[in-house]
């Protein structure tokens, strides 16, 4: 059965378009934008095959006190995080399962005062078609698009 993609007309993601999410997740994605306002967005692509459900979430969150807030976020990392010295201005990557049962890579990171956290996850640990390396893979290539982004508006 074919299942229409979707995404909410009224916000677009500001990190990714709807076919840059279908191809870090596999096919056809919805989309769940939220701005609060400007020192709060996020985005969630999700997508459903049969059982298994894939996932890519964004938060940016502008800081007010770098030092103290980002060390918050930084310690969502339960497992031992890796230094990703390429992207933005602080990032780490670790392998989390998240409070709704999903296999997740994420990545912390910050460009000047705005943190990101994203993730890329699967309902199944293993998922063949999203294995651990690969939600690594692509959480990363998702994170360098969200630090350039971010770069890119600090410096107009």
């Amino acid at each position: 059965m074919f299942v229409p993609s979707m995404c909410h007309a009224q916000a677009k993601c500001p990190w990714f378009d709807e076919a840059t999410a279908r191809g870090i997740l596999g096919g056809a994605v919805t989309a769940k934008v939220n701005i609060k306002d400007a020192s709060y967005r996020s985005c969630e692509f999700s997508r459903q095959d049969g059982e298994v459900r894939r996932q890519l979430s964004v938060l940016v969150i502008v800081m007010t006190d770098i030092p103290k807030q980002f060390s918050t976020y930084v310690t969502q990392c339960e497992s031992k995080a890796t230094p990703l010295r390429t992207i933005g201005d602080e990032a780490i990557v670790c392998s989390i399962q998240t409070h709704t049962n999903l296999y997740a890579e994420k990545v912390v990171g910050r460009v000047r005062d705005q943190a990101f956290i994203l993730t890329v996850a699967s309902s199944v640990q293993d998922d063949p078609s999203m294995t651990p390396g690969t939600r690594r893979k692509k959480v990363q290539l998702a994170a360098e698009k969200v630090a350039a982004v971010l770069l890119r508006r600090q410096e107009k």
